[in-house]
């Protein structure tokens, strides 16, 4: 079957991409002939501009000029950081011609929407209707597939639930990353939403074996990765490195005007490596926490109670490892993970989660 998938490939972020190829290889390794529809909404890429004009911009001329020479210092890594996605995506997504919400190719046979937040209508500046399959050509047969979409929302609005139920009825399947999201939308149609993994949890795990990299990084070290950012998690970070006699190393998704100059920069290729080696991982990062599981390393994902809690939170408890995400005031004394009980609910997952994927194709 010829398949494309629609997601935030083209965020310039670990977590976008490397669920975009997850999802991809899945579907590969099931015979299906697969493509990345290139749809690249300017709303994905303002954010990861070489300087951002917003920042620098203020009534006081000092601090005009400190935010700008901090925007100017921080502009190798980020071009470091373009060129390493843009490597990644060229090599390995199959990525279709760059394409406009008018113009998705309509000559596929299947449409498979998600993961990531594609629903999430602050993310998207409102609803986006690609994402949703509302495309400019009859259905006619194709199929439309929601995997693992996700937002970030704790109620929806009347106008808000006039659209999903309007939307959701063009889909031959659905399902979602979140309990939350699911229980949600479930009273906006009759389709059957269903809970899913993400897809970097739904592949073989094996998958992730074809990335090698070079990374310098030290012997024994535990890694600091922030999707959103807080002074506590580097504190606490710091608070273990103490603990097992380790050095901190800190990645960034992008280097803003508050990121330090120590942070690291590194390929989604060097992202894996960094986690797969980690003593221990603290983050406040949903796919910081997937791939501390992946890997099975020991980790702490930090509860910011800013209202963007709930992706991690719904993972860990339903691999019942709630109790490693931590409060911002914590200061937890490090354990390992016994992983016996979690790999196995996992696998149960897995297999769910890729039935899921079979049956909507038919």
């Amino acid at each position: 079957m010829k398949i494309g998938i629609l997601t935030f490939h083209c965020a310039e972020n670990y977590g976008a991409v490397l669920q975009c190829y997850a999802t991809q290889e899945y579907l590969k390794s099931q015979g299906h002939e697969v493509c990345v529809i290139d749809y690249r909404p300017d709303y994905l890429l303002r954010p990861y501009q070489l300087i951002h004009t917003k920042r620098i911009k203020c009534s006081k001329p000092l601090e005009a000029v400190v935010n700008l020479s901090k925007e100017l210092i921080h502009i190798p890594k980020r071009c470091y950081l373009k060129w390493a996605y843009r490597r990644f995506s060229t090599t390995h997504l199959a990525l279709t011609k760059r394409v406009t919400a008018t113009s998705i190719p309509a000559e596929l046979e299947a449409y498979v929407v998600g993961s990531d937040q594609i629903w999430n209508p602050k993310l998207t500046k409102g609803f986006d209707d690609v994402y949703f399959c509302r495309f400019p050509f009859p259905k006619e047969g194709r199929k439309y597939i929601a995997y693992a979409a996700s937002m970030e929302a704790k109620d929806i609005d009347e106008k808000g639930k006039k659209y999903y139920h309007d939307s959701l009825q063009g889909f031959d399947a659905v399902s979602v990353r979140e309990q939350n999201l699911a229980t949600l939308l479930q009273p906006l149609t009759h389709q059957p939403i269903t809970k899913v993994l993400d897809p970097t949890l739904m592949v073989d795990p094996k998958v992730w074996d074809n990335f090698t990299c070079k990374e310098r990084l030290p012997k024994k070290y535990v890694l600091v990765y922030q999707g959103r950012s807080s002074a506590h998690t580097l504190r606490i970070a710091k608070d273990i490195a103490r603990q097992i006699d380790a050095e901190v190393v800190v990645l960034g998704t992008w280097l803003s005007l508050n990121s330090h100059l120590s942070y690291k920069s590194v390929s989604p290729e060097g992202f894996i490596h960094a986690i797969r080696n980690a003593a221990c991982v603290v983050t406040t990062s949903f796919h910081g926490t997937a791939f501390s599981i992946i890997f099975g390393r020991p980790f702490y994902t930090v509860k910011l109670n800013d209202g963007a809690d709930s992706r991690s939170q719904s993972l860990l408890t339903t691999l019942q490892l709630q109790h490693r995400m931590i409060d911002i005031n914590d200061t937890p004394i490090f354990t390992p993970i016994d992983y016996d009980q979690p790999k196995a609910i996992l696998e149960t997952l897995r297999q769910q989660s890729q039935e899921f994927i079979t049956k909507a194709l038919g």
